[in-house]
This record gives structure tokens, C-alpha cells and sequence, in this order.
């Protein structure tokens, strides 16, 4: 592997190639596996979606921190730091295990590779420790990321040095090379142009794709094409990112005219306050509207009040903290303590809506965005009183990190259904628990068992069918504990 650092002015592209190493060859063998094991595994996600997934993707997800956690390992000295990120990505990873839940096994999908990014190339970063999150580390972590790019070309060269022919040897395997890929650029490329150009060029070959489709299924053709890129690209993120670098730090410390700032941040304080103040009643309503369409506005206008004004006194508050006069520190602190009471009560909004109307996919995670935001907010205030400059933007990762891993490993769908059913006894209540169809099979024995008991009186026997139906189809590999 590479051992030269990057200084964050070289351009995203391999300037020296490696020699060919026994770690090297491990690593290619590692991606081609990964690659067979998600066609052979894991295919039946194009078609079945995240119902798909089970211990095959935590398998192969596991696989994939290891793949990266091995050369962190080998060549560097162990740091037990490490272990505050290692531990939420394999609890992400383990996660597959567990449950079948199809919502947050999609969003893991597109979250995971993310979050392997970020931190297997944090683990890589020299004094990782004293850097502080800011512009200056995203503008570097986003140039490393497409660094990717730039290694593509010595990855496939790789694969073609090791499986190719060697020169001055194998004559036949040389034949047999050109001629794979004389096949691979005619049909994929050269013959599909030129029959669109001539329609009669290609009535005259259209007999050569049906000899082909005879022997050679497009589903086996899209397995090869993709074990193919898919092993380009696994092998060209280890060139890219399995090596340390570092970066030339900037100053951090850029004071911020205090007077705009001042004037700025006042203004949104009064509005808040204002706003507190004029709606009171309404903010800290008690109860909700009978309609359910007025329930629905009401309690969705809180939670993206929440959402967007979250991030906009975030923004607010990295942009100003410690960067300004003590007077307008002690307004960011007003400031901050409006957001954590607007927080406040769209967060009893949301509870009043559960309360009445059940928890939903949509409606536990908004409460756990809820419970996210006011620890940030009640650390942010914690942050004004202290000393030191506190690291901001990695509390915001590092709390998300490890709130989305544990809630990765709960059984949400478990909590939805028993939450609701115990609510539901309420006399006041408006939950319908005939909507709770919309979960997995991961509630199947619990929905039995209350129904047998008279709880669930609703006709919840084709939801049942359907589950058992689902679950016979599903291969051993698709299952979850």
C-alpha cells in the first residue's frame, strides 16, 4: 500500500503506483469476494428491496468495515479511541441481523457506505485527535473522497495484471483475453450504435443476439457487469483511502465582525421571543383539534419548524460561537435557550399527536429527532461556559453516529405495536390499530398473540397470510434473527 501522506493541495489521482504485494494481492482478492458475494447473496435486493436483506447483508457489510479496519490496524499503533466509532458502525452493521425492519434497512443502505467514509478515513488521519472540524476538514474529507476517481485506472490495471496474460507467455490466454474483450465492446457498445444508426444493420444481427440469449441470460450478463465494477470500485476505495494523510491546518480562529453579528442575532431573538410570547397558547396547546386534517397541520407545521430552525440557529451558532466580543456570546446564550424552548414545544406537539393518534414510522422517528436536537441544544448552551473551544461539528457527528446505531439495533416495530396497543386503551384515543399493517413480519408472533386474546379485533388474517407467505419465499441467507 502507499505510504506517502497528503498535504490537501495534491490533485485526487494516484501520482505513484504501488508495486504488486502479498497485502496488495489480499486486497484484491477481498473486493472480488465482497463483489461474488453481494451477486450471489445479495441479488435478490434489485427485486425484493431491503425485504431482502438479512444475515446475507450483515455479512457483507461486516465484511466491508473489515476490509478497511485491517490495514488501519497493520499500519498503525492500536488506538482505543477508535473504538467510539468502531462500536455504532458494527452495531449498523449487525443490525441486518436482527430485524426485518424494511425502513430502516433502506435507509442503511445509502447511510452506511457514508459513515465507512467518513470514519475509516478519520481513523486514517494524522493527530486525528487535534483537528478541528470545520471548512478547512470537510473541503479536505470531500477531496479525498473523490480521490476514489483518480485510483480507478491503476485498479483495473491491477486486475488485469494479476488474472491477464503475462507478457512472453500464454499465447492462448492472450487470444482468449482480446477476444473477451473484442465481444464486450461490439455488443455492449459497437453494434448497438451502429443498428441504431441502420435499422437493416441491425435486422441482419439480430440473430447473433438471439444465439446468445439462448446460452447466455441478461441477468448472468448484469451479474458479470456489475462483480466487475463493483470489484474496480472496492479496490480503488483501498488504494484511495486505506493510507494515512494529513492536511496543512488553516486558522479556525477568524473573528467575526461583532456589531453585524450583534444586530443579527438580537433581531432573530426578538422574533422568537416574540413568537413565544404572542402564541403561547397555541404552542403549548394541551390538545388537539378533533379533525384529523387540522391535527396533521398543526402538529407537521411544529415538527418542520423544528427541523429547519434547528439547523438555522446550528449554522447560527458555529458561525458566531467564540468568535465575537464577549457581549454578543452572552446573546448567542438567550439565543440558543429561544431554540431549545421553540424545540420544546414542537416536541410537545409531536407527543400530544402520538398520544392521540399512535406512533408511525414517520412519527417515532420525528421524536427521536426531537430527543437528537435537545441534547445538541443543551450541550450547545453547556459549550458557552466552558474554557475550552469545544469541536463542534464532530459532537453533531460523532451524537448522530451513535444515536442512528443504536436505533438500528431497537426493536422499533416491537415498540410501535405495543406502544399503540397500550395507548389505544385510552378512552380519548383515535388510534386505529388496523393502520399497523404497515409493519414487517418482526411484529408476526405479537400480532398472534393479541389476537388471540381479543386485543387486535380488527380482520388482521390476510396481513398474517401475507407475512407467512413472504417468510416461506425468503432463502435462508434473507432471514433475521
Amino acid at each position: 500500500m502507499p505510504t506517502q501522506l497528503d498535504t490537501g493541495n495534491e490533485q485526487p489521482i494516484a501520482k505513484e503506483q504501488p508495486a504488486i504485494s502479498r497485502a496488495l494481492i489480499l486486497n484484491l482478492i477481498w473486493c472480488s469476494g465482497l463483489s461474488l458475494f453481494w451477486v450471489v447473496f445479495i441479488w435478490g435486493f434489485w427485486d425484493k428491496g431491503p425485504l431482502a436483506l438479512g444475515i446475507n447483508a450483515s455479512v457483507f457489510f461486516i465484511a466491508l468495515l473489515a476490509m478497511f479496519i485491517r490495514p488501519l490496524c497493520c499500519n498503525k499503533p492500536r488506538d482505543k479511541k477508535d473504538l467510539y466509532w468502531l462500536i455504532p458502525l458494527g452495531l449498523i452493521a449487525f443490525s441486518f441481523l436482527f430485524y426485518e425492519n424494511p425502513f430502516i434497512k433502506m435507509v442503511n443502505v445509502f447511510v452506511y457506505p457514508v459513515l465507512i467514509f467518513l470514519f475509516v478515513n478519520y481513523g486514517f488521519l494524522k493527530d486525528k485527535e487535534k483537528r478541528y472540524w470545520g471548512i478547512n476538514f470537510i473541503a479536505n474529507f470531500i477531496t479525498r473522497f473523490f480521490s476514489l476517481f483518480g485510483w480507478l485506472g491503476a485498479s483495473l490495471k491491477y486486475y488485469i495484471e494479476i488474472i491477464g496474460p503475462k507478457r512472453g507467455k500464454g499465447a492462448a490466454r492472450q487470444i482468449a483475453l482480446g477476444l473477451v474483450l473484442l465481444l464486450a465492446v461490439a455488443f455492449v457498445v459497437v453494434i448497438p450504435l451502429l443498428s441504431s444508426a441502420d435499422p437493416v444493420f441491425g435486422d441482419k444481427l439480430a440473430f447473433i443476439y438471439d444465439l446468445v440469449r439462448r446460452y447466455i441470460s441478461q441477468n448472468v450478463v448484469a451479474k458479470i457487469v456489475f462483480f466487475f465494477v463493483l470489484s474496480v470500485l472496492l479496490f480503488s476505495s483501498i488504494l484511495a483511502w486505506a493510507r494515512e494523510f494529513d492536511y496543512q491546518e488553516k486558522e479556525t480562529g477568524q473573528q467575526v465582525d461583532s456589531i453585524i453579528a450583534g444586530i443579527v442575532l438580537t433581531g432573530i431573538l426578538i422574533l422568537y421571543l416574540l413568537f413565544l410570547w404572542i402564541q403561547i397558547k397555541r404552542l403549548w396547546i394541551g390538545s388537539l383539534p378533533l379533525d384529523f386534517r387540522a391535527t396533521e397541520t398543526l402538529v407537521k407545521s411544529g415538527f418542520w419548524q423544528l427541523f429547519f430552525l434547528t439547523g438555522l440557529n446550528t449554522l447560527l451558532y458555529l458561525f458566531i460561537y467564540r468568535k465575537t466580543g464577549a457581549p454578543v456570546q452572552k446573546i448567542l446564550t438567550a439565543f440558543t435557550i429561544a431554540s431549545l424552548l421553540l424545540l420544546a414545544s414542537a416536541g410537545e406537539r409531536v407527543a400530544l399527536y402520538v398520544v392521540n393518534y399512535g406512533f408511525s414510522y414517520e412519527k417515532f422517528f420525528a421524536s427521536y429527532t426531537v430527543i437528537y436536537s435537545a441534547i445538541l441544544f443543551v450541550w450547545l448552551i453547556y459549550c458557552l461556559f466552558r474554557k475550552e473551544r469545544a469541536n463542534i461539528f464532530k459532537f453533531l457527528v460523532f451524537l448522530f453516529l451513535w444515536m442512528y446505531a443504536i436505533v438500528t439495533v431497537l426493536p422499533v416495530e416491537q415498540f410501535i405495536l405495543r406502544s399503540n396497543i397500550s395507548m389505544a386503551r385510552r378512552p380519548e384515543s383515535r388510534i386505529r390499530l388496523s393502520e399497523l399493517t404497515m409493519l414487517s413480519a418482526d411484529v408476526l408472533g405479537p400480532v398472534k398473540k393479541y389476537r388471540g386474546e381479543g386485543v387486535l379485533k380488527e380482520d388482521w388474517q390476510p396481513w398474517i397470510d401475507q407475512q407467512e407467505k413472504r417468510l416461506a419465499e425468503k432463502r435462508w441467507y434473507e432471514f433475521n434473527f
